[in-house]
């Protein structure tokens, strides 16, 4: 067991030697193959034609050129490669990111998916596939060359410090000053070019609009710089743990200042809305609004910190794996409120009725106080408040007085029996010229045709104890309390016209007759049938009701 525990030091320190030379070639694994080609092109220990080797099926010459420009491709891209999580398998399959199983594996499977390595007999290499597309890759990022700097950088500014050489060091400093003042610059441009397409394209008067543009200006001027800075540091030759750092910290700040672009255009888009919304007489609308801007900004902050956990490392399909799996958790252990939710969205889509609407619903009646996020306001006649769950409200008949074209009066007139049949006859025509005449009632001047009458007033009955009249009128408003005052008007008319013309009206009551003595005299109203008088009657009548609604 010692001697075996000797031979293993032994083995371990014999790779460790060529590890740290670039002497070793190991192709017999992925992690071996990427360790060979990465290890044998250090600064330190560079040994370009080792690295070839991991090149499949091209000329040395060619291997090498290509070995080195992935190296850059890697570096340029800010691709820190963690050995450990490379399989040291030699008969390694994946079947995750390839449709069809096979001895492949990709070690940036989203940033760069189109590098591969595949198994051709024993070794493992550089695919076909991904060879062929090194050269575009390298050309997209390093449009100039990747040494073309480091070519023509003195000597005297080649001494490192702090990890970096000082022409580095300037050239990272000279880039950091030239993506301010781009900064700067585009941040004045983009202002006034959305100052421009507010002026000639929205034309809408909105408060502090200028100052929305604004600050949805400065994060996009950010990222504009981000973008400059990105297409120089690679460049600078920073080496793979650097570059790593720099990259991921600029992809980091991009997605911050995009959050930041996204919640500022929520903005700017509710203020358009809220401008709209407010020349809209539906209240709904104004309720909607802040639903809306909360809705809208939790998704951009939602995927903003999904593509921030992506640039961290974390795998894609297990973050929505986890997502939905929480979802669905959340989903179930909240039924109600999801419920509540989608009725919430039903409403605002539907739009059954607006704030202020009178609404009747399973035995609820009242107006519509207010639309929430999760249960609904009516406020009964009694200023009672009753909370209504949206998802039942949705569900639920409900029957919006508020949107009555007109609204019903329904009553029965009941006079006395011994009433005479002219002064019947001539007290209906009374009413109806008082209806005539009011000025919200639906009547023949103003009345569109549905298949009926504007107004019905007719003897309809015998009563126990009186002769009925039936009075059915519409008064053509939507408002409960002008409804009231012109119920007040029409009544109060009617009851002026009975009283003038004589016409009483009866009361639940019994009549006993009895044998008359001639000297007694029954007890029953004299009636005057008169048709001059009841005329004069009736024109005195309706020429005060018209003196009244005058006034109205």
């Amino acid at each position: 067991m010692n001697n075996l525990n000797k031979y293993f030091s032994l083995l371990l320190l014999f790779l460790w030697f060529h590890l740290a030379t670039g002497q070793i070639v190991d192709l017999s694994t992925p992690r071996s193959t990427v360790l060979t080609h990465i290890s044998n092109l250090k600064p330190n220990a560079y040994h370009p034609e080792s690295a070839a080797k991991t090149i499949y099926g091209l000329p040395l010459e060619e291997a090498r050129r290509k070995a080195i420009r992935l190296k850059y491709i890697f570096e340029g891209k800010g691709l820190k490669i963690h050995y450990n999580d490379i399989p040291n398998d030699s008969d390694y399959t994946d079947s995750i990111n390839f449709p069809i199983p096979k001895h492949a594996y990709k070690p940036f499977p989203y940033r760069l998916p189109e590098i591969y390595l595949e198994k051709y007999g024993n070794n493992w290499y550089y695919s076909k596939s991904s060879v062929a597309k090194i050269d575009y890759l390298y050309n997209h990022i390093y449009p100039l060359g990747a040494e073309i700097i480091a070519q023509y950088v003195p000597s005297y500014l080649k001494e490192r410090f702090f990890g970096l050489e000082t022409w580095q060091w300037i050239g990272l400093f000279l880039a950091l000053l030239l993506t301010y003042f781009l900064h700067l610059l585009f941040k004045k441009i983009l202002f006034w070019i959305l100052y421009f397409i507010k002026q000639r394209v929205t034309k809408i008067p909105i408060e502090n609009l200028d100052n929305r543009l604004r600050q949805f200006s400065h994060p996009l001027s950010y990222i504009f710089g981000i973008y400059v800075l990105e297409l120089m540091i690679p460049y600078l030759l920073l080496g793979q743990d650097v570059s790593s750092f720099f990259v991921s910290a600029l992809n980091f700040a991009k997605i911050v200042f995009w959050i930041f672009v996204f919640l500022k255009l929520v903005d700017v888009i509710m203020a358009i809305y809220s401008h709209k919304a407010s020349k809209s007489e539906n209240l709904l609308d104004d309720q909607l609004l802040p639903i809306l801007k909360n809705s809208l900004k939790g998704i951009v902050i939602l995927i903003g910190l999904f593509k921030i956990l992506i640039i961290m490392g974390a795998d894609p399909k297990a973050i929505i794996a986890g997502a939905s799996i929480g979802g669905l958790a959340i989903g179930l252990a909240a039924q109600d409120t999801v419920k509540n939710l989608i009725g919430t969205l039903m409403i605002f889509v539907d739009k059954p009725f607006k704030i202020g609407d009178w609404v009747v619903v399973d035995g609820i009646e009242g107006s519509v106080e207010e639309v929430g996020f999760r249960s609904s306001i009516i406020r009964a006649a009694d200023t009672s408040i009753f909370t209504i769950p949206n998802s039942k409200l949705s569900e639920a008949s409900v029957n919006n007085m508020g949107k009555r074209i007109y609204r019903r009066y329904q009553t029965t007139l009941g006079i006395r029996y011994d009433t005479p049949p002219e002064l019947i006859e001539e007290f209906v025509e009374g009413i109806k010229k008082i209806i005539e005449l009011h000025p919200i009632t639906r009547n023949y001047s103003n009345y569109t045709p549905y298949n009926s009458v504007p107004y019905n007033v007719e003897f309809v009955d015998y009563g126990d104890s009186s002769l009925n009249i039936l009075l059915n009128v519409y008064f053509m408003t939507n408002d409960y309390a002008e409804e009231l005052h012109g119920r007040h008007v029409l009544l109060l008319g009617i009851l002026k016209l009975a009283n003038t013309m004589g016409v009483e009206f009866a009361f639940p009551s019994q009549t006993l007759f009895m044998e008359l003595f001639p000297e007694k005299q029954p007890a029953y109203p004299k009636y005057n049938t008169d048709k001059a008088n009841i005329e004069k009657i009736m024109k005195e009548v309706i020429e005060e009701f018209k003196e009244r609604i005058s006034k109205y």
